[in-house]
């Protein structure tokens, strides 16, 4: 009986594994990389190529990017592999915590780090902070099961993944400490093992120095980023003096929209495990505390700071469910009668809701829904009362933690969904990065159809690119002629390349003479003030909001087109320019 009770676990945790997987490596490649992920990428791509790079505080994600580029060719897919990997392999660290978790809850947690919408979304961009989780909660759960060589390995390939490292680990070390403080904790109710033996730690030890050195160094061919590396601390702190312009609320409004369903049960949890005095509550509340805390008040902050939040959160949530869950066998087809009940109560609130944000704040049409909404609500709280009058609170209680659970998680789905895979024209997800590349594929394409249409190869032309834009210059890194020269420099001593990209409001008379221009969105932004969109509604139901765009112009040299080498030829205008019919 334990042997079958065994395999279904494992093959649950199988299940979680692949389904976390297949969301993060699923279309990995179908957006283009944002200006933060071409930074590093371009950084690994020089890697692949043996040149000597300045590498940033991430050696980590130099070296193993680069190694990838080397093995499978540089694209967005491969740029972002290894976070995927990274994000994916931390479903399996509850495995190794059944014992402090309980099995129930450690199954729930490993499924809900497979769907958070903000673990997969991070896990989706080329960029550091999921190797900062990934790696370090493997450390955690490999010392634990009693790999000490594997569990050196990961904490060193945590500490070089970069400053999102130190936040945390310093609000774990907070609540660690904090939590000493109290003395109330139950006997035997052990966290961790007493003590790592000597024995672990010999091995562990070396493993991580050479795993330091070994991809520190981008296996032995720039000692270089061991510099980088320790440059790590100086660029966190330095965060503390330069403000990145994200508001600290629009942190908690993701935390809240995205993740509903977590944040309400792990409240439950954190207040449930304070009164009754279980340590390991204490140290994920506490937890959740400081990493709320570290994120929200750092000057430099962004969304994707929150993920250290989401561990304990989920932990807190997963106990909470468990708990639910492993009592609810009282009047069950009554509790399942409710709970379907409480489900399509909740989505007639979700369609009035949506349909807010569609209308006129005062309009007859959005009192009306106000009005439903409100009665919907107080229906499905009638409901419950008179179920738990009829027949027990207990009953009721299961029933309405089933509705919520029903209806909250397609909900997360949903919105794990949205924020990892769509990205339609006019929706906003705060988990992705900004500036967010909007245009960068339709330029691209643009280019090389004017080198296949002229040459036969669609690299062959020479490309000068004129904006500081490391997302341009990634989407371009493979051709043979690529100039770029920074914003502002006078293009007069650059000859006569076949294509110049500059930004829209650049004034070079020599280009309108002899190019013909089209403008092109390169860059978006969240354009509006504040933490929360114009019209909070129709952003929570659909993602739509403002947005701000940037532009650039792709210039052609005229004789790449019918009808001769300049513009004053009577050839019509395969592009638009900007200003050419202006006096």
């Amino acid at each position: 009986m334990s042997f079958n009770r065994l395999s279904i676990e494992q093959v649950l945790y199988g299940l979680a594994i692949l389904l976390a997987l297949t969301l993060r490596l699923l279309n990995l490649g179908a957006i283009p990389l944002a200006d933060s992920e071409a930074l590093l990428a371009l950084q690994a791509f020089d890697v692949s190529q043996g040149e000597k790079v300045a590498i940033d505080p991430q050696p980590g994600f130099a070296a193993l990017t680069g190694l990838t580029f080397a093995l499978l060719g540089s694209s967005e897919f491969t740029a972002r592999l290894w976070p995927a990997l990274a994000g994916g392999l931390l479903v399996i660290v509850p495995y190794f915590l059944r014992r402090q978790l309980g099995r129930g809850a450690a199954i729930i947690l490993a499924f809900g780090l497979a769907f958070d919408p903000g673990l997969v979304a991070v896990s989706r961009q080329a960029d550091g902070p999921m190797l900062s989780v990934g790696f370090s909660l493997l450390v955690l759960g490999l010392a634990i099961a009693g790999y000490p060589i594997l569990a050196g390995v990961a904490a060193g390939l945590a500490l070089l993944s970069g400053p999102a490292l130190l936040p945390g680990l310093l609000g774990l070390a907070l609540a660690w400490g904090a939590s000493l403080l109290f003395s109330d904790t139950e006997e035997g109710d052990q966290l961790l093992p007493a003590a790592w033996d000597e024995k672990a730690l010999r091995k562990g030890v070396p493993a991580m120095l050479g795993t330091l050195v070994l991809v520190g160094t981008l296996f032995l061919r720039a000692p270089q980023g061991l510099g980088g590396w320790i440059a790590g601390l100086p660029s966190y702190l330095s965060g503390w003096a330069q403000p990145s312009g994200v508001p600290a609320l629009r942190l908690v409004i993701a935390l809240v929209v995205y993740q509903p369903l977590v944040v309400i049960f792990g409240l439950i949890g954190a207040i449930q495990g304070w009164l009754r005095g279980k340590r390991l509550v204490k140290v994920a509340s506490l937890w959740l505390v400081f990493a709320l805390i570290l994120s929200i008040l750092y000057p430099a902050r962004q969304v994707h700071d929150l993920i250290w939040a989401l561990i304990p959160l989920w932990i807190l949530a997963a106990l909470t469910l468990a708990g639910l869950f492993a009592d609810s066998g009282e009047n069950s087809m009554i509790s399942l009668g409710h709970a379907t009940i409480l489900f399509i109560f909740m989505t007639l609130v979700w369609v009035n809701i949506a349909g807010l944000g569609q209308s006129e704040p005062g309009s007859p049409g959005y009192l009306t829904r106000l009005a439903v909404v409100g009665g919907v609500i107080a229906l499905g709280a009638v409901t419950s009362g008179l179920i738990g009058l009829g027949w027990s609170w207990k009953t009721a209680q299961n029933g309405a933690v089933w509705g919520m659970c029903a209806i909250l998680g397609i909900y997360t789905l949903a919105g794990m969904w949205w924020a990892s895979q769509v990205r339609d024209p006019g929706r906003v997800e705060l988990w992705q990065p900004f500036p967010s590349s909007a245009g960068t594929r339709l330029i691209i394409e643009t280019v090389t159809d004017l080198s296949a249409w002229n040459i036969g190869d669609t690299q062959a032309l020479d490309v000068t690119l004129a904006v500081d834009s490391p997302a341009l210059h990634w989407s371009l890194r493979t051709f043979p002629s690529l100039s770029v020269i920074p914003e502002g420099e006078q293009l007069i001593s650059m000859g006569s390349p076949a294509i110049v990209i500059t930004r829209q409001d650049v004034e070079e008379p020599g280009l309108a003479a002899e190019y013909r221009g089209q403008d092109f969105v390169f860059r978006t932004y969240p354009g509006w003030f504040g933490a929360l969109p114009p019209n909070i509604l129709r952003w929570v139901a659909f993602r739509l909001a403002p947005l701000q765009e940037e532009q650039v112009i792709v210039w052609a040299r005229a004789d790449l087109f019918p009808g001769g080498s300049s513009l004053s030829e009577e050839s019509p205008p395969a592009f638009d320019i900007p200003g050419l019919d202006e006096p």
